[in-house]
């Protein structure tokens, strides 16, 4: 394979993998991808200002110190054209960059800055503004919004906006980005303190190690790595660990850390088709600093510009994708007018093809264009979800699901033994806070219906040494496993609440999610008798058996949130 397979393919082919379907390789002729890179070239320096260098300046840098940054940039494609990525991990004329003294250095320094601004940002929220930095924050704010509204009453009519900021990264003005970066971590006053740990977990036999650094002020120092774990564990974020103390730092200045930053974004350079460019206009997207950085400037644009635009409604932004709900229509189409004409000094300029409304927009207040407008009550799109204008509930949107026998992590062992492990489909649609029950019992059917089709995508890779027939007691307990870890996640997002009760009682028992996984498998296999005839009768047989122990009501539940109309998106699956 690596001798043969690999390099016939790298001689013909250019493999890569695509920001819409991240778990399949593509394969593009080399003389098609050269023309696409070409094309992706061209648009990226019209884009981004570029400063090309010389080779006498190049090698004048490389002296320099702290070393010197070098990217390769290569395009990954996208459903309208190439994302620039680079890849963070080399010092220019480093002979072996992996294991680089210099390289090793900068790393961690680089690290260092990650964690003390994720320190000033967990210690200051309100520099993020809006920003939510994944699914728990996005639940966090959203039922904050959603709980205190209900209470009121009757919900008044909401209106949404969604807009997406064209190229964010490569549109940031440095100059601004370090005006915003010094107000964080304010260079001349703070003083920090990093203690670097080993922390070591253990889960169902396997162990997992990891190193963290744990920022601290002098106001805020433990000085004993037992004062730190105890803060840790109050606050949720350690358990069933081991944590060994490396080293610690106790005078890491806020002025070093600034030096690094601007030496970071003044002095990256970047390698296309054997040239080397300086990056004088945004910031690399590939480094673990762009999410951070951008999210802090974008929340300096929102403190300045939209002060009170979550007044009554709620902001929200992962990364570059906003989204604003409130009852105040003037204030909805004055955040869209604004952000359709553009923020210059912040490079913020939306992307009208992705930009979506729930109300009607005149295009001549938009200078002559108009966003995508969508029914005042509909189910308004924002970042995988599906949100509910009028209930304000929340789904998962599965239109765009990818397959991959990688998600479900299938290993063939010796004996013919096979492991297989779904992966959980983490959304905050399974929160009963939010959701309904009829709505939750929905969104948990048509995860296990989306695991049902990874199942199969995985099956189909098995060897015809080991059919699904050879051994269907070993597959049905797969599912059944499948149907236990997913009830499991029902149950850690909804602490507190009680769910099900002995005697299959209770608003959501165990049993009636072993039904609705049990069901979702045989409504996806079922297509595919030849392939599961053997296994087919068992699901049945099990699920007939839970179905009459549910009491009447459950059960009326159940197959109301099983209706194929409910699962239409899964059309547009591939397996």
């Amino acid at each position: 394979m690596g001798a043969y397979v690999v390099e016939l393919l790298r001689s013909f082919f250019y493999v890569t993998e695509t920001t819409f379907q991240k778990n399949r390789l593509f394969f593009f002729r080399k003389r098609i991808w050269s023309q696409l890179q070409r094309l992706g070239v061209r648009q990226h320096l019209d884009r981004v200002r570029l400063q090309e260098l010389s080779e006498a300046e190049v090698r004048q840098r490389q002296e320099a110190r702290p070393a010197l940054l070098t990217s390769r940039l290569r395009f990954v494609p996208k459903p309208g054209g190439l994302r620039p990525i680079v890849n963070m991990g080399c010092v220019l004329g480093a002979p072996a960059p992996p294991r680089d003294k210099k390289m090793q250095h900068l790393s961690s320094r680089v690290k260092t800055l990650f964690a003390v601004l994720n320190y000033e940002r967990a210690r200051r929220p309100g520099l993020l503004g809006a920003s939510v930095l994944g699914m728990d924050d996005i639940h966090r704010a959203w039922r904050a919004f959603v709980l205190p509204l209900r209470a009121r009453g009757p919900a008044p009519p909401l209106y949404f906006v969604k807009a997406d900021v064209v190229g964010a990264y490569d549109a940031l003005p440095q100059d601004r980005l370090a005006e915003v970066i010094a107000s964080v971590l304010r260079p001349q006053e703070n003083v920090y303190c990093v203690r670097h740990c080993a922390v070591v977990r253990t889960a169902r036999g396997r162990m997992w190690k990891s190193f963290k650094r744990y920022v601290s002020t002098f106001s805020d120092f433990r000085p004993y790595l037992r004062q730190l774990v105890e803060h840790l564990q109050a606050t949720g974020s350690l358990r069933d660990a081991v944590v060994i103390e490396q080293s610690c730092s106790l005078n890491e200045l806020g002025s070093s850390l600034f030096s690094l930053f601007l030496h970071l974004v003044h002095n990256h350079v970047i390698r296309i088709g054997g040239r080397s460019y300086i990056q004088c206009q945004g910031i690399p997207q590939g480094s673990i600093l762009s999410t951070l950085l951008c999210s802090f400037c974008y929340g300096d644009m929102e403190n300045k510009l939209f002060p009170g635009v979550q007044q009554d409604g709620v902001l929200l932004r992962l990364v570059d994708d906003f989204l604003l709900v409130t009852p105040h229509l003037m204030r909805a189409r004055d955040f869209l007018r604004t952000l359709v004409h553009g923020v210059p000094e912040y490079g913020c300029q939306v992307n009208l093809r992705k930009t979506v409304v729930n109300f009607p927009v005149e295009p001549a207040a938009l200078g002559g264009a108009a966003p995508l407008q969508l029914p005042a009550h509909c189910l308004f799109p924002w970042c995988g979800l599906l949100l509910d204008t009028r209930t304000l509930e929340v789904h998962g949107d599965h239109s765009r699901a990818i397959l991959s026998p990688a998600l479900l992590d299938v290993a063939i062992k010796q004996n013919q033994k096979c492991k297989a492990r779904g992966v959980a489909s983490v959304s905050f649609s399974l929160f009963l806070q939010v959701n309904s029950l009829q709505t939750v019992f929905t969104n948990v059917y048509k995860i296990f219906l989306l695991q049902a089709y990874r199942f199969h995508a995985c099956v189909l890779q098995l060897p015809f040494s080991q059919p699904v027939g050879s051994s269907p007691a070993f597959f049905l307990q797969v599912i059944c496993d499948t149907a236990s870890r997913g009830y499991a996640l029902l149950k850690a997002r909804n602490t507190g609440a009680a769910l099900g009760a002995r005697g299959v009682s209770g608003p959501f028992p165990s049993e009636a999610a072993q039904w609705l996984c049990l069901h979702a498998f045989l409504h996806k296999l079922s297509r595919h008798r030849v392939t599961y005839s053997r296994l087919l009768g068992a699901l049945r047989t099990a699920r007939a058996r839970l179905h009459r122990r549910l009491p009447g009501p459950t059960q009326a539940t159940l197959e109301a949130a099983t209706d194929p109309a409910l699962t239409a998106d899964f059309k547009t699956v591939l397996d």
